[in-house]
């Protein structure tokens, strides 16, 4: 399959690729017996990975990492280094569903809450009756020997997908540590998507996805949870953009 452009993005790489396209490429890999982490990104990614360099390095080992949020797409074209259209990580589950609805392939749904989980398989299923989605109950904290049962499990039934709600950066971390073994092509960690999904915790609305403000809905959703993640450990990001865009004008003089 082609290659994309990647960019950096404060120390975060992003590629350069659309919904479509990253949905073709887990397709592909399942087709083709292929091995692919795709990680939805976001300014919370770009943040983490400045604060903590091995993940930053885990980040660029990925074989694609795409922008989940709008405001890493206009941060991207501010920067002079344009991406596409966002790639929702949520909407990226339920293309996986409609991929095992029309190809036969099982997906494993590990993490999260094991009744969230099941809601949302059975949501999906809804929607494409034919698809494969198996949840996967996953104890906490996963250790040596829970991360072996989660891998046995998922070899017992024969995923090809494994959609992952471990939260960052646990999830790309099991990924990148255990998609090999498990046997699985394709490897996501999806955050919240299964709580989003299930109906638990409602999607923002279309217009405030378009003004970037999904990030906003969440926290009201969340307050406890999320509320010091966007407010106090995301927050330097709205300096550091600016500062980076004058270094590259400048740069570029």
């Amino acid at each position: 399959m082609e290659s994309f452009k990647r960019v950096d993005i404060l120390g975060c790489p992003f590629d350069v690729i659309s919904f479509n396209e990253t949905a073709e490429w887990v397709k592909r890999a399942v087709l083709d017996n292929g091995r692919l982490q795709v990680v939805p990104g976001s300014i919370d990614f770009v943040m983490r990975s400045r604060r903590d360099p091995v993940f930053a390095r885990e980040l660029w080992q990925s074989d694609l990492v795409v922008a989940v949020g709008q405001p890493i797409v206009w941060a991207a074209s501010l920067l002079g280094d344009p991406l596409r259209k966002r790639v929702s990580g949520t909407d990226l589950v339920w293309r996986c569903a409609e991929i095992s609805n029309e190809i036969g392939c099982t997906v494993a749904l590990i993490g999260g809450k094991y009744e969230i989980t099941v809601e949302a398989a059975q949501k999906m299923i809804e929607r494409y009756p034919n698809a494969k989605l198996v949840p996967i109950e996953t104890p906490f904290p996963l250790g040596e020997k829970e991360n072996a049962e989660v891998v046995r499990r998922i070899k017992s039934i024969d995923a090809k997908i494994v959609l992952a709600a471990l939260g960052a950066p646990r999830q790309e971390r099991w990924v990148q540590s255990h998609l090999g073994a498990s046997g699985a092509n394709v490897g996501i960690g999806i955050g919240s998507a299964f709580d989003i999904i299930s109906g638990r915790n409602p999607r923002a609305p279309g217009w405030m996805q378009a003004l970037g403000l999904e990030w906003f809905y969440r926290m009201l959703q969340e307050p406890k949870r999320l509320g010091r993640r966007y407010l106090v450990d995301d927050s330097p990001f709205l300096i550091l953009l600016p500062v980076e865009i004058i270094r590259r004008k400048l740069k570029r003089l």
